[in-house]
């Protein structure tokens, strides 16, 4: 599907819905973000012929975070083509670590994510981005705007002639336990409010999140969409906040999680993490998980 000049919006199969992949044309392929391990052959290469290209023109791929159902056809992509691939800096290390990403939220969460293997190849990066960076491919000028939260090198890809951001998981959206957050929930509020500045024709988001449920989204609706994204997270941590001060007891994350009744427990943890590098909450150790509870003024 195209939808902006040169740009194409790739349906990659995965779960009960897709994963966004986006090729930008030029002499050569550029492709932002590139499902799973399977997407390659079952989506990418598919739709690159189906336009009358060749899978071997893709030059880069650029990812918008370090996840496993958006990095995990680059392996097999790198090795067919020769292309290089491309991060945020603080995405390079869980690309070039497959493991290190679960192995860190084992260590955050004990009690939500068990030990387990990686989900991906791990990856040789050849170079990374930062915030503000532009990339100019082959006549293409890529501005990079980070927008972490739901990861912490989480970026908005953007093509700034014709104004479209292309966000990953940066924008979670609102309702069916959305938001879905693994590194913070403040770096998450400020990302949402800088989107709210920017000068957004459309944005390509990386699955169909709810409230539109829809991949790509035009003019208004973009910013109500950030507008709502924005509203969830707040009054999630508005949630947490209460649910805490108004225990007698410290609660796990499971706990807070049925009370508050919206969202997952991995959000919640990174919510109770912020509240505690700010002074509010502090948590103790429990066998295999942590219990958290208002922090007690000395």
């Amino acid at each position: 599907m195209e939808i902006g000049r040169g740009i194409h919006l790739i349906k990659c199969p995965w779960s009960t819905y897709f994963v966004s992949s986006c090729i930008l044309l030029g002499e050569s392929i550029i492709l932002v973000d590139v499902g799973t391990q399977d997407s390659p052959k079952e989506a990418i290469y598919p739709y690159i012929r189906g336009i009358g290209r060749d899978p071997s023109e893709i030059s880069h791929i650029i990812l918008t975070h370090a996840h496993f159902d958006h990095c995990g056809g680059a392996s097999i992509i790198k090795k067919d083509t020769g292309c290089k691939v491309l991060v945020h800096k603080f995405g390079r290390p869980y690309l070039e670590d497959a493991g290190l990403i679960d192995r860190e939220l084992h260590e955050r969460f004990p009690s939500i994510f068990p030990a387990r293997k990686a989900r991906f190849e791990s990856i040789s990066v050849d170079g990374t981005f930062e915030d503000g960076d532009i990339l100019d491919i082959e006549g293409r000028r890529i501005r990079i705007l980070h927008t972490p939260g739901h990861s912490a090198c989480s970026s908005c890809i953007i093509d700034e002639e014709i104004g479209i951001y292309i966000s990953g998981d940066s924008i979670q959206g609102r309702g069916d336990r959305r938001p879905l957050l693994f590194h913070s929930a403040e770096t998450y509020i400020r990302a949402l409010r800088r989107l709210l500045n920017e000068p957004i024709k459309a944005i390509v988001t990386g699955h169909p999140f709810p409230p539109f449920k829809e991949a790509i989204l035009r003019g208004e609706k973009a910013r109500k969409h950030i507008e709502e994204s924005l509203k969830g997270i707040e009054e999630l941590q508005s949630r947490v906040v209460m649910a805490l001060k108004n225990s007698e007891r410290p609660l796990s994350i499971g706990q807070i999680r049925k009370i508050v009744g919206m969202s997952q427990p991995v959000t919640i943890g990174c919510i109770l993490e912020d509240l505690e590098r700010k002074g509010i909450a502090e948590k103790t150790r429990a066998e295999e998980a942590y219990l958290w509870s208002i922090k007690k003024r000395s």
